[in-house]
C-alpha cells in the first residue's frame, strides 16, 4: 500500500523504451545524468529531474545511480512482466489498481485519481498516468510496436509530401508527351501513284530512226531504264 507521502514516478514512455533497448544491448554499471543525455538527448538537469529520479523510485537504479538486479530482470522479455507487477505492488495502492485496472483505455479516471491523491497539476497527473498505464500493460513488445508506428507515420508523411520543382517539371514533361499525337512511321509505305501527261510534237522531217531515239531517251529519263531493260 502507498503511504500519504509516497511519490509516484514520472518517466516518459519514449525514455522508458529507449533506455530498455540500450540496457538490452549493454546494461550500464551506473546511470548518471551524463549517461542519460548521451542516450536520450536533452540537458543534464532535465534528465536528472524527469528520468533519473523516476528510475530511482521504481528501483531500476539506487540512490547513487548504480543499476540493480531489478534492472537486469527488466531488460529481459521473459521477466519484464514480473518486474512491472513488482513495481505496481510496491508503489501503487490496491484501490487504484482495482478502480482503474485498464488505464490505457480509461486514462481520465487514472488521471483524476492522481490529481486527487497527490494534489498535482494536469501535466504531472498525465505523466503519472502514462507510466502507470505502461506498468499495467506489462508488454515488452509495445516498445517495438511504437517504433513501427513511428516508421509508418514517417513513410506516410513522405508519401503525401508535395513534389519538388524538379518533380513538377518531370510531371509536366510527361503530360506534354502524353498529349502529343503519336507519330506514324513512314518507312516501308508505298509512294502515291503519279500520272504524267506528255504532249510531243515531232516535225515531219524527222526520220523513224530519230523518233525511236527520242522515245528511248524519254523512257530512260522517265522510267530510269535503258534499252536493255525494255
Amino acid at each position: 500500500m502507498a503511504s500519504e507521502k509516497q511519490v509516484f514516478p514520472t518517466i516518459p514512455a519514449k525514455s522508458w523504451w529507449t533506455l530498455r533497448k540500450r540496457f538490452i544491448q549493454a546494461i550500464p554499471k551506473q546511470v548518471t545524468p551524463a549517461y542519460l543525455v548521451t542516450v536520450l538527448g536533452g540537458k543534464e538537469q532535465s534528465a536528472k529531474t524527469n528520468v533519473l529520479r523516476g528510475l530511482q523510485v521504481v528501483g531500476l537504479v539506487d540512490e547513487e545511480g548504480f543499476t540493480t538486479n531489478k534492472a537486469t530482470l527488466w531488460r529481459d522479455d521473459t521477466t519484464y512482466p514480473e518486474v512491472c507487477k513488482q513495481i505496481l505492488d510496491e508503489l501503487y495502492p490496491t484501490e487504484l489498481q482495482d478502480a482503474v485496472p485498464d488505464p490505457a483505455s480509461d486514462r481520465e479516471a487514472a488521471k483524476t485519481w492522481f490529481k486527487a491523491t497527490t494534489s498535482c497539476g494536469e501535466t504531472a497527473a498525465r505523466q503519472m498516468t502514462a507510466l502507470y498505464a505502461l506498468l499495467m500493460e506489462a508488454d515488452p513488445s509495445v516498445g517495438n510496436e511504437t517504433k513501427e508506428r513511428k516508421t509508418e507515420k514517417t513513410k506516410s508523411r513522405e508519401s503525401t509530401r508535395q513534389p519538388t520543382p524538379s518533380g513538377k517539371l518531370q510531371q509536366s514533361e510527361l503530360a506534354n508527351q502524353q498529349q502529343e499525337p503519336p507519330r506514324v512511321p513512314t518507312r516501308g509505305l508505298e509512294m502515291p501513284e503519279m500520272r504524267l501527261s506528255l504532249e510531243i510534237r515531232i516535225d515531219a522531217s524527222v526520220t523513224p530512226e530519230q523518233i525511236d531515239l527520242i522515245f528511248a531517251s524519254m523512257a530512260k529519263h522517265l522510267y530510269r531504264r535503258d534499252d536493255e531493260g525494255q
